[in-house]
Formats: structure tokens, sequence, C-alpha cells
């Protein structure tokens, strides 16, 4: 998959493999929390512990219906710019994402990585390790998704970085 800078105006996502498309139709469920799960206290942890009961209120009354608002809102926009998404038989796929799409793409990857690695229970170790696993269990592929995710955050990093230089 190439993804690269279009006409200084989109991010253009080509040359997608089937397997690549799939991948990146998952973006959206993968955000999917359960309430109560080890996933959702990663994605928003408590500010405190129980000691604080008047900043913890806080934060479940102010703070965490925006983060909810927002991390919706960041899914829809990866799904509807996904919906764009065609792919032929015998052919690569191709789609553009508006360049002010690509904070909520950001968001989204981010939060499908936190959610999988939760879910999964993976140690830090493991999502550092550099070399890759030896076995394709699914615990395995999945890492390998959490990886794939975070290889496309890198580009689009550096695609939005120069966004916004002079001349670019």
């Amino acid at each position: 998959m190439l993804i690269r800078k279009w006409k200084k105006k989109a991010i253009e996502f080509a040359r997608i493999e089937r397997i690549e498309a799939e991948l990146l139709r998952q973006v959206p469920a993968c955000c999917e929390l359960d309430p109560g799960s080890n996933a959702e206290s990663r994605v928003f942890p408590a500010p405190a512990d129980a000691t604080e009961p008047d900043l913890l209120q806080d934060w479940n009354e102010y703070v965490r219906p925006e983060l909810q608002h927002l991390f919706r809102s960041a899914k829809e926009t990866v799904e509807a710019d996904l919906g764009l998404l065609k792919m032929k038989v015998g052919h690569l796929g191709r789609f553009l994402v508006p360049m002010e799409h690509g904070d909520p793409w950001l968001n989204a990857l981010n939060q499908a990585r936190l959610i999988l690695a939760a879910k999964y229970e993976f140690s830090e170790a493991e999502l550092s390790a550099l070399e890759s696993p030896k076995t394709f269990s699914p615990r395995e592929l999945v890492l390998h998704q959490i990886n794939f995710y975070a290889a496309i955050q890198e580009r689009l990093i550096e695609i939005l970085g120069t966004a916004e230089e002079p001349g670019s």
C-alpha cells in the first residue's frame, strides 16, 4: 500500500491489496468498546484513584463525554472515508481522504490499537518487540494488525507534518 499527499489537498491511499483493504475496513469496528472492559479503562483511564471522588466525578461529567464524542466522531469520519474504497477483482484499491480528515484518522487508528492491545492483553514488551513472531496464532495476527495500524499512523504523521510546511 502506498500512502502519500495528493495535490496538496488530500491523502491518497493507493495500491491497496485485498488484505490491506480488509484491515482498513476493520478500523471502525475495532474502535467499539465493551462497557466495563479492560479496553474501556485503557482508552478512558481514570485521572485519579478513589481518594479523589470530586476529581473523578468532574472527569466523568465533563471530560469523558467530550472524549467519547471526539472518538465517535473520528470513527464515523474514518467509516465514511472507507466507503470510498472500492476493490475490483484483479485490481488494487485506491481512495482519497481530505487532508482535514488526517487527525480523525490518527485518532481512530490509535483507538483501534489501544483497544486491540487491551482486548488481547499485550504487554508493553510484546508491543515494542522488534522481531516478528515465529508463529501465526490469532493473537499474533492481531499484533501484526496493531503494527500495520501503527505504520499507517507514522506515514500520516509524516504527511500531515509536511502539509504545514511553506512550499509543500
